[in-house]
């Protein structure tokens, strides 16, 4: 991916602390001018076994600790964005785009015959692994009634049923399963679709049983779980109930322009913000505040938060906006071309223009186009796909994802001047 560079370079106002790291050491910041689940079946991994009827590869699924920092690399190899140099890079071996909850990345990449998931802490430790076969890349971060982050993996059985089983997202103890589900996970969180078209159920988080069923809700449809909160359809109202107890924990007429009965949530939800974007057939739709049931935006397509900023960055067609944490818009940019929104963080956006493949980056305090990047490097660029709240970032160069740590390098000075 090539950068479509600013005609009038400009740094973005302000600091943050890893741009402040930077001009205390000398460098400065001269030049700164959205997941379906696979079900776990054969068919849907890639380069599976050829013969069609072949037996699944035996994979044990116990995790295993690690606790240990992941593969350090040196940043100068990379051509990351300047304000990351200052920071531990780690490379966990994932191959597929991460998920994030409290800090906690979860990425996995093949294996030989299985698939291998690595959680790793936004300080570069590696927390465990766990292997799956292949077609079970399906995995889910989401809260169980007590507060804890839980992942869910997927696994299949020798007879082809899939299960699920949580385990304690940072420690990997198991929490419950494996249960039979009723149907592959299609998300957003614990959403899985009945095998049996009988239409689609959200999970427990802290059991993996069944919490609601969508035949149940006399013609209500059921939308995403989101850290153990459900949304759902019922009528021509958004409803948000609390998983296991069913308690309502809010209900608000239809986004304007939506038609609920053919609306879908687009992209995974923000763990981080607990932002959602809730679009129709044709893509459109609003961003949905899922803790507060508030309608922050309409007319969107996609979105992402810069906590350094406190700024929400959406998206719609060429245009991108920033807006307050009330939804007000504070800024506007139009480009000339279409625009697909990748991530934001650390008081930047990017988005990419799909046609040329060009990558497009704007400052989020006033969208004035801007580039990160040493000017004088060459190479595929390192482009930010995913933020914690504390600015740990998944990057990828090509299909090679890397951690940019909440980590300071403490030999980074010393690296400059060798």
């Amino acid at each position: 991916m090539t950068l479509q560079t600013p005609q009038t370079p400009s740094a973005p106002p302000g600091t943050t602390s890893r741009r402040g790291l930077l001009r205390a050491l000398g460098l400065g910041t001269a030049g700164l001018g959205v997941a379906a689940l696979a079900a776990c079946t054969p068919e849907a991994a890639e380069d599976a076994p050829t013969r069609a009827d072949a037996p699944p590869v035996p994979v044990d699924p116990t995790p295993a600790l690690l606790g240990e920092r992941a593969t350090v690399v040196d940043p100068t190899t990379l051509r990351l964005p300047l304000e990351m140099l200052v920071m531990i890079v780690v490379e966990p071996g994932w191959t597929a785009a991460p998920q994030q909850l409290d800090g906690i990345f979860l990425g996995h990449r093949r294996d030989g015959d299985a698939v291998r998931f690595t959680a790793v802490d936004q300080d570069g430790t590696a927390l465990w692994t766990a292997r799956r076969p292949l077609g079970c890349e399906a995995a889910v971060l989401t809260r169980d009634d007590s507060a804890r982050a839980v992942a869910v993996l997927t696994d299949r059985t020798a007879d082809g049923v899939t299960t699920l089983t949580g385990y304690r997202l940072r420690g990997a103890e198991q929490l419950w399963g494996p249960v039979a589900v009723p149907g592959p996970p299609v998300g957003p969180g614990l959403l899985v679709a009945a095998a049996d078209g009988s239409g689609r159920a959200v999970l427990d988080p802290g059991t993996g049983g069944t919490a609601q069923a969508e035949a149940d809700l006399a013609g209500g449809r059921l939308l995403a779980e989101h850290l153990g909160t459900v949304l759902l359809v019922d009528g021509e109202e958004l409803v948000a109930r609390d998983v296991p107890s069913g308690t309502e924990r809010w209900r608000i007429s239809a986004p304007e322009g939506l038609e609920l009965a053919t609306s879908e949530v687009s992209g995974r939800i923000d763990p981080t913000t607990s932002h959602a974007v809730l679009v129709g057939p044709d893509g459109t739709g609003a961003l949905l505040d899922l803790a507060g049931g508030r309608v922050l935006a309409d007319g969107i397509t996609a979105a992402a938060h810069d906590h350094a900023m406190d700024t929400t960055v959406v998206t719609a067609g060429r245009t991108v906006r920033g807006l307050a944490a009330d939804g007000t818009e504070t800024w506007r940019h139009d480009d000339p071309e279409q625009l697909v929104l990748i991530a934001a963080g650390e008081r930047l956006a990017y988005a990419q223009r799909p046609e040329e493949g060009t990558l497009v980056v704007l400052d989020t305090s006033q969208g004035q186009m801007v580039n990160p990047y040493d000017v004088d490097l060459e190479g595929p660029l390192a482009v930010p796909e995913l933020f914690s709240a504390d600015a740990a970032t998944s990057v990828h160069v090509e299909d090679t994802r890397y951690l940019v740590t909440t980590t300071l390098d403490e030999g980074y000075g010393m690296r400059e001047r060798s």
